[in-house]
């Protein structure tokens, strides 16, 4: 018997006879239980599901008989809390999400148009519930047709990207993948035409300009050998180039320069070279350009690949990390957590590599909403980065781990932590990394009650502008936002919040986390502002948004404040 609950639900028997099921409280009952985190108790539902019957826990009683009776089993959905398990034989599409199982052909919204009468509960539970099953489908889509693109399996990733773009036609990201799978099928002109038609939608539908990585993903690259040089020494010399480029500033030098090493190196069928180049120009278009993400994701997939066929330990775990970097930011938190545990097993006994993949899996624990967990990592990848001598991990662990602490409320350790990232980076002349430790130690001082210096905000935010990083603009923007918030300033905080947002959403790859962050301070300033109402839509969105990045610590929050 299989039960659907994404798109119209149904539950088909093994002969393919629907079973009937009638109103849509029985529905909404069986999602409820199918997904609960735990055994939920009869009082809890009924008061949900029931809370305006002159008998809730009759209605209840009834309604689980009725579930009984469509699916065939007697013992069913018994006790009290009530057992949630399911017999085998019986399979639920958002179940098997799981483990990574999807049927490409039968998706959509969970328990589409069934919205019963309810109480608050449920209205929020479904609304959490909804976003976090279609983050989990998107998250699957996305792992499918990147690991297509990478094998050269290019009719399935199109096929794919093409489900995934129709489900998401504002985001920029699925539409960049659409693109590269079109170009990799051949379809250079449909390529195009989509790029087009895509600006188009954007700047029609949403006022914005789509980012460059857009136009970029509708081009071939041609390398072109000079005569008497193998493939070999010029993709070799291209690399070089490539790295000297980026370390220099030159970024869309040491891009074009990776891109024709990249291609001479596949041309002179030299592997260990070409997981070399893609794996420098994916971690390039990951973390030097603005909108690369899913580009570069493809690369580093198709370098763990290769890394994996060549033996290249070194390669795999730091192509490994990188992919679970960019899981983490755009909060595929499972994919991440997967990526970054072959990585670690891979890197064991190497603390150089160790630290990297330590660092990364404190942000995605802490993001995920686990800080405790997510600080053990950071100590270790902080220790490990001392003893290998890897200043900059160092710092990097040390000023997002200081994030982490503030979100566990160990203000003194977040201060300690951001004070020595910032020496340190002030010290390598990170001038691009320095307004994040900057910013979280002002944000710690705001918590703690000592005021946040506010020229030291200015400068943080005109650093991050002059940087032109949306994600630095938007942790500056807000928090100068939450100062004027904090003053009774509440016209300026509306003003700064909302441009925090608008800076923060500027690039398709942001970080996750700070969007999130943004959305919950909204709520927070409407509140101190006095407007109920646009509180209590800014928790909404904060809701939603969380709920599909997988923040489930903001998502906490963001429900107590719509509750209140």
């Amino acid at each position: 018997m299989h039960v659907r609950l994404l798109g119209r639900p149904s539950i088909v028997d093994d002969d393919g006879t629907p079973m009937d099921v009638r109103g849509q409280k029985p529905w909404a009952l069986l999602g409820r239980l199918v997904l609960a985190e735990r055994p939920p108790t009869r009082r809890e539902l009924s008061a949900e599901l029931f809370p305006d019957a002159v008998d809730p826990l009759g209605s209840l009683r009834w309604t689980l008989a009725s579930l009984r009776k469509a699916l065939g089993i007697a013992d069913l959905f018994t006790g009290d809390p009530v057992s949630c398990e399911l017999p085998l034989g019986v399979t639920v599409d958002v179940v098997s999400l799981a483990n990574g199982v999807l049927d490409p052909d039968a998706l959509g919204e969970l328990l589409d148009g069934i919205n019963p009468p309810s109480g608050p509960e449920f209205e929020i539970w479904l609304l959490v519930a909804r976003q976090q099953v279609a983050a989990r489908v998107d998250a699957i889509l996305h792992d499918h047709v990147v690991s297509a693109l990478s094998r050269s399996d290019h009719q399935v990733a199109l096929r794919l990207a093409d489900i995934a773009a129709r489900r998401a036609p504002y985001d920029e990201g699925t539409q960049i993948l659409l693109v590269q799978s079109l170009i990799a099928s051949g379809a250079t002109n449909a390529a195009v035409a989509l790029v087009a038609d895509v600006e188009a939608r954007f700047e029609r539908d949403l006022g914005v300009t789509a980012s460059a990585a857009l136009r970029s993903a509708a081009r071939r690259g041609v390398a072109i050998t000079p005569p008497g040089v193998s493939a070999h020494s010029q993709a070799t010399a291209l690399l070089e180039a490539g790295r000297a480029a980026l370390a220099a500033g030159a970024v869309d030098a040491g891009l074009d320069c990776l891109r024709r090493a990249a291609a001479e190196a596949e041309g002179a069928g030299d592997d260990v070279l070409l997981a070399w180049s893609v794996f420098e120009l994916g971690t390039a278009l990951v973390h030097s350009s603005r909108g690369f993400d899913d580009e570069g994701s493809v690369l580093l997939e198709r370098a763990v690949l290769l890394a994996e066929q060549q033996g290249e330990r070194e390669l795999f775990v730091n192509s490994m990390r990188e992919r679970g970097y960019v899981d983490a930011l755009a909060g595929r938190r499972t994919e991440a957590e997967r990526r970054l545990a072959l990585a670690a097993s891979a890197a064991e006994g190497n603390s150089t590599l160790l630290a990297g993949v330590e660092a990364i899996n404190g942000l995605n624990y802490a993001d995920w909403g686990r800080p405790a967990e997510g600080l053990e990592h950071f100590d270790r990848s902080i220790d490990l980065a001392r003893s290998a001598g890897d200043r900059e991990r160092e710092a990097w662990a040390l000023g997002i781990g200081a994030w982490a602490a503030l979100a566990d409320g160990r203000t003194h350790e977040a201060l300690q932590w951001s004070s020595s990232s910032l020496t340190i980076v002030r010290d390598l002349r990170w001038v691009s990394f320095e307004p994040w430790p900057i910013a979280v130690a002002e944000e710690t001082r705001l918590v703690v009650g000592d005021g946040a210096q506010f020229p030291t905000l200015e400068k943080c935010f005109a650093q991050a502008c002059q940087l032109s990083d949306p994600c630095w603009q938007g942790a500056a923007a807000r928090l100068i936002a939450l100062h004027h918030s904090a003053a009774g300033r509440h016209d300026d905080a509306v003003r700064w919040i909302t441009d925090a947002a608008r800076r923060a959403r500027s690039a398709n790859d942001t970080w996750a986390a700070m969007i999130g962050a943004i959305h919950l301070s909204e709520a927070d300033i409407w509140a101190a502002a006095g407007d109920t109402a646009s509180a209590q839509r800014a928790a909404r969105e904060s809701i939603a948004f969380s709920a599909h990045a997988q923040l489930d610590g903001m998502l906490a929050r963001a429900v107590t404040l719509l509750s209140h």
